[in-house]
């Protein structure tokens, strides 16, 4: 039996020069025949996402207020999905896969997911076939108290690092430690998930607790976050605690770093002394990095890749009709739009941040990046939230998210005069992420419009992924254009990360007590109808406030050739990095 999530989370887990730089490599030979599996998979894999994106279906959004109290047997033992399955062959990936920032823990762009996600694992995590429930990782089994204080976790046994060390539960503890109580300086994104957890506590070698304060019915799917790999007590000792410029601390994941070549390739090869003896069956993963859009569709129809994420719209139409490729479509748990510096001037006035919104054609701007890859409009709430679909035909044709009218534009001069800049301002940072191809197209499309609207004067800065989340952290901006993916599609995870006061993403310090409140009672509640109003009441402030200007939802087109197995690894998921380990994909040619 399998730990099987409540129903309002099963939906969310079921969603040119540069090749001057890669070396054409041959895919490796047939390998030899996997051992057939015990027993039939529980689950099979999904259809191939259509290639038209739609809004997720209707969920229940109720939210448990404590999980179940009865740990699962170990189901920790993943096999492939088909009973043919290989040994052997070199994988080559293409998607984004550069950063200068190299922990996990302090990220959360897929730059570092996709060439890093093989070598680590998690405490427990989302199943990669069924993808509906939660299975055991390194953690075997866990237990919950009835009154939902306690998680009690029973670490694997015989579990090594790579550098030989062996797995115990003082190096879960040190991980977590890590996430939720951070030291000075070192980020950490999902932080506000576990914001209940008062105190992890090392019972034996092998047995961590996690003692809360309040019952959290999503916790347990926090725990299985992809970001949250188990590191080395020992490797953040010897790092003053902050991996960011440390490219290859050991993990216990299936696959083991071998060399690096930044901004090229990430290498990886099989550990040999995997605690699942049956895996991984690939012998090689090569990480290139390619960019978001025409670069990558054009390496994955050369054929230059074997898997593709993140082609464009165009590379994705042309695939559907070449022989020997699948693709599919991915509506990840994203909010992209763009943020507003609020404790700096101007912006500290929240009619220049309305006036701002008010100018800004976002559904001009979807369009503008459409070739790099499919976008559509949504507001505060997640067009893969559940309560989406009530909530956007109430907003869509308001002022700040319609087209700009002309009186929208005489209503934003105003409050600029009302604040006093009627003679505009200039020399703002306008920070984008260099990795981040629609976002670095959105820069001169917002510059242009803050100009000749409001006579906003800013400067474009460019910058590596690691120092864009660096500088956003340190408040050296005034605004940025960007897309960030989140774990599920809940308030409790993508408003409390990015709004909250001292949320892991809220990077402008925006804080509103009545918020925070709003944010505590929809992440306590079981019932429906008083979420659904607490969401509702919480976006009206956030159109007050405008903390973030939202623009859209981001749709990832993925293609692979038909010597890659994925099994449904690549097509499903609430998010595009889950089941990005890859360790139950294998290859035939």
């Amino acid at each position: 039996m399998k730990w099987r999530l409540h129903p309002g989370w099963k939906t969310l887990i079921q969603a040119s020069c540069l090749f001057s730089l890669i070396f054409l490599i041959a895919c490796g030979g047939t390998g030899a025949p996997a051992p057939a599996p015990e027993a039939e998979p529980t689950a099979q894999p999904a259809a191939v996402a259509p290639t038209t994106a739609q809004a997720a279906p209707a969920q229940d959004t109720t939210v448990p207020t404590a999980a179940p109290a009865l740990a699962p047997p170990d189901a920790g033992y993943l096999r492939a999905i088909e009973t043919d399955a290989r040994y052997g062959g070199t994988l080559k990936w293409g998607g984004i896969a550069s950063s200068t920032l190299y922990d996990l823990h302090q990220t959360n762009s897929i730059a570092n997911m996709g060439p890093q996600r093989p070598m680590y694992d998690l405490l427990v995590q989302i199943d990669p076939v069924g993808w509906e429930e939660i299975i055991p990782d390194l953690a075997t089994d866990w237990q919950v108290s009835d009154d939902g204080l306690t998680y009690t976790f029973t670490i694997r046994e015989g579990v090594t690092f790579h550098d030989g060390a062996p797995l115990t539960a003082e190096d879960v503890a040190a991980t977590f430690t890590q996430i939720i109580f951070p030291r000075e300086g070192v980020l950490s994104p999902r932080q506000t998930l576990f914001e209940p957890v008062q105190e992890i506590v090392v019972v034996d070698p092998h047995t961590v607790e996690f003692r809360l304060s309040e019952p959290r019915g999503f916790l347990l799917r926090a725990f299985a976050a992809a970001f949250n790999v188990i590191v080395r007590k020992q490797s953040l000792e010897d790092n003053g605690y902050d991996l960011r410029r440390v490219p290859d601390y050991p993990g216990t994941g299936p696959f083991k770093h071998e060399s690096l070549e930044p901004g090229i390739v990430r290498r990886m090869v099989k550990n040999e002394d995997y605690w699942n003896p049956d895996l991984p069956y690939l012998d090689e993963m090569h990480a290139f990095h390619l960019d978001l859009g025409p670069k990558t569709g054009a390496a994955c129809l050369a054929r230059t890749v074997d898997f593709c994420w993140g082609i464009d719209p165009v590379s994705a139409r042309k695939a559907q009709e070449a022989a020997g490729l699948t693709t599919a479509e991915i509506t990840p748990v994203v909010r992209s739009g763009m943020y507003i510096n609020v404790h700096k001037e101007p912006f500290d006035d929240p009619r220049v941040r309305r006036a701002i919104n008010l100018v800004l054609d976002k559904q001009a701007m979807l369009e503008a990046v459409s070739e790099l890859t499919t976008m559509y409009p949504q507001g505060w709430i997640l067009r893969t939230d559940p309560l989406f679909e009530e909530y956007w035909p109430t907003v869509k044709d308001q002022p700040g998210y319609r087209t700009p009218t002309a009186e929208d534009i005489a209503e934003a001069q105003r409050l600029m005069q009302e604040a006093g800049y009627g003679d505009g301002v200039e020399g703002l940072d306008l920070i984008v992420r260099e990795t981040i191809s629609f976002a670095v197209e959105w820069g001169p499309i917002v510059q242009d419009l803050l100009q000749r609207h409001l006579n906003i004067g800013t400067d474009i800065r460019l910058v590596a992924s690691g120092v864009w989340y660096e500088e956003m952290d340190r408040g050296y901006w005034d605004l940025s254009p960007i897309a960030m993916g989140v774990v599920i599609p809940h308030v409790g995870d993508y408003w409390a990360t990015g709004w909250k006061t001292e949320g892991g993403r809220n990077y402008n310090n925006y804080s509103n007590p009545e918020f925070d409140d709003i944010l505590a009672q929809a992440s306590r509640t079981a019932d429906e109808e008083e979420y659904k109003q607490l969401v509702f009441r919480g976006a009206e402030i956030l159109d007050e406030d405008l903390p973030f200007i939202t623009f859209g939802n981001l749709v990832i087109s993925v293609a692979w050739w038909d010597n890659v197995h994925p099994g449904a690894t690549a097509t499903k998921g609430g998010n595009f990095w889950d089941g990005m380990r890859r360790e139950i994909w294998w290859m035939d040619q």
